[in-house]
């Protein structure tokens, strides 16, 4: 099946468009470079000694932007004639795949951490992404240009994948969307059980809001460019992929960034915890309730103490009970003496990745 060549007016606009999600991709991508710097300084140039997940991240965070700016230019320039530009749009498939490839890579590296024992799941996701990156080095075999109207007096060199294949061309987007639901799914059942009996640290709560947002961002914009790649003009089919690529790869190094973070706060902690936005807010809130229906006197204990001795005269200590116990019980010094009271001990909290092990995915 061949393209259908466009009229001259949607011609215009259909290129008009692609520039334009394509720019607005590159400027959130740039913003996110920026602002994120100094983070990226701190846990990731500052590691004394680099590994894999150190270069994966680099490539992730440059060689994408560096790709991404050529295949803009491919879409303004007037100096690419139709032979030039079917070799142009080959390399535009690579790069965009290649930064599928690499952000799936980092993820799975980060389900190998948390599921350090069950080697079968990192297998299982490994032959997946394997099938993935097949699958599109076939697709981009099968690319070529988008045609123009030659009245439109657009010369933009943009990539389309055959239409004999656009049934098979959609897997560009879906099977992505599997592997990523799939992290998502071993993230929720890793992360939820621990936070639900409140005995996660802020490792796994930190885990399951990036993975939140990431999957939620990520999940709409691929969607729509599976819908798009079955039945969008060829103009825009892939106009969703720069929507696709420039967040996910944003995306992909900030909650790298995050779960580093992280780690390093659980390991340098001394007084307080570094508390999670979404999870421990629901918390004190709930705690805040329990003080006004159930107020007690909060005693400040040197470490190590295990019980409360008390000998007072004419003194009234009121220990709260908890929502269905016994009521609160007074106590008057003049008529008690040397009675014990043991102190409420909350579980420590759990990790699934240790702090250390946390800078290094």
């Amino acid at each position: 099946m061949q393209q259908h060549i466009p009229s001259t007016i949607p011609d215009i606009f259909e290129t008009i468009n692609t520039n334009y999600v394509g720019f607005a991709s590159f400027t959130v991508l740039i913003w996110d470079h920026i602002d994120t710097f100094a983070d990226e300084v701190e846990y990731i140039w500052k590691v004394p000694k680099k590994g894999l997940c150190e270069y994966i991240y680099y490539s992730n965070r440059y060689l994408t932007p560096l790709g991404f700016i050529l295949n803009l230019f491919g879409t303004i320039s007037t100096q690419l004639v139709l032979c030039r530009c079917a070799r142009f749009v080959r390399y535009e498939g690579c790069t965009v795949s290649l930064a599928v490839e690499v952000v799936g890579l980092m993820m799975l590296l980060r389900i190998k951490a948390i599921y350090p024992e069950q080697k079968w799941i990192s297998w299982g996701l490994g032959i997946l992404l394997l099938f993935e990156t097949v699958m599109n080095i076939w697709l981009i075999s099968r690319a070529g240009p988008v045609l123009h109207n030659p009245h439109s007096g657009i010369h933009a060199c943009s990539m389309i994948f055959d239409p004999a294949i656009s049934a098979a061309a959609s897997s560009s987007a879906w099977i992505p969307l599997l592997y990523d639901t799939l992290i998502f799914g071993l993230t929720l059942y890793r992360t939820i059980p621990p936070i639900r009996r409140e005995e996660a640290s802020y490792i796994i709560k930190r885990l399951l809001e990036d993975g939140l947002l990431y999957y939620s961002v990520i999940f709409s914009v691929t969607l729509v460019l599976t819908i798009m790649i079955l039945s969008a003009p060829s103009g825009t089919k892939n106009i969703a992929a720069h929507t696709d690529l420039g967040p996910k790869v944003a995306m992909m190094s900030r909650i790298t960034l995050n779960l580093r973070k992280a780690g390093r706060s659980m390991d340098e902690y001394t007084f307080s915890r570094p508390k999670s936005f979404l999870f421990d807010r629901r918390r004190r809130q709930r705690q805040s309730i329990d003080r006004l229906e159930h107020p007690s006197l909060a005693l400040s204990l040197p470490n190590g103490y295990n019980h409360l001795t008390n000998q007072t005269q004419s003194i009234q200590i009121t220990f709260a009970a908890a929502p269905g116990t016994e009521t609160p019980t007074t106590l008057d010094g003049t008529d008690v003496q040397n009675t014990q009271f043991e102190l409420p001990r909350r579980p420590p909290p759990l990790h699934i990745i240790d702090p250390k092990a946390a800078e290094e995915v």
